[in-house]
């Protein structure tokens, strides 16, 4: 089965694939150690589709809801190659583009639609409706004030910051291994869960492994 689309022929600068190798192993590394992740199933800096490189995350069972926790361990783990680059190599590149949006999109439903800020409470701030025969969002009139949007904006970047911290530490905290998968993902290119334990060692001991439905299931970043 192809979730990313065909392997695609690409010429890749050497410093651009270091770059993209430490990305992607930063993805992989926080996704190895939060609790609540999902678990790892594959890595690769192999162009397919649009990507250049993607970590997946393929749990195993089912879920029907997407608790607080779940949700802040992703945003890290979203974070992660963003970290990576920051820590390892100083600058950051505009790979961390589509990271971004899917982290504040998250953030700003678990904000404004999911009552997961305290500063907002269980007030329903969104600022579209999902159109259920059109299958994407419609915008709408905002229905609150300026007020009311800048503490969702507030609560949101908040959030995010969480998240980044998190993410930073982790990165700073496990250097070694992120070393040793950064050297190994460029040697190999492409690697599964089995190997990414041999570099990271065993994942956190009782990790909850599901899939949320209604949701994709596998998640690459």
């Amino acid at each position: 089965m192809v979730l990313m689309g065909t392997e695609r022929s690409l010429a890749v600068e050497p410093d651009e694939r270091h770059r993209l190798a430490v990305h992607e192993a930063g993805h992989t590394l926080e996704a190895h150690f939060p609790p609540h992740a999902d678990t790892l199933y594959k890595v690769t800096i192999v162009p397919r589709g649009h990507a250049l490189g993607a970590t997946q995350q393929l749990p195993e069972h089912e879920r029907h809801t997407m608790p607080e926790e779940y949700l802040q361990d992703r945003i890290a783990v979203i974070f992660g190659g963003r970290a990576a680059e920051k820590e390892l190599l100083g600058t950051l590149s505009c790979g961390a583009d589509d990271d971004i949006h899917q982290a504040a999109t998250m953030a700003r439903a678990m904000v404004s639609r999911w009552g997961m800020s305290d500063e907002v409470g269980p007030v329903d701030l969104r600022e579209s409706e999902e159109h259920p025969f059109l299958g994407r969002e419609i915008s709408q009139p905002r229905r609150y004030s300026e007020h009311s949007a800048e503490v969702v904006d507030d609560a949101v970047r908040e959030l995010l910051l969480k998240a980044e911290q998190r993410a930073d530490k982790i990165i700073k905290q496990h250097g070694s291994k992120l070393d040793k998968l950064i050297a190994r993902l460029e040697e190999e290119e492409t690697f599964y869960r089995e190997q990414i334990e041999s570099c990271q060692g065993p994942a956190t001991e009782n990790k909850p492994i599901a899939i949320v439905s209604n949701n994709q299931a596998s998640l690459w970043i």
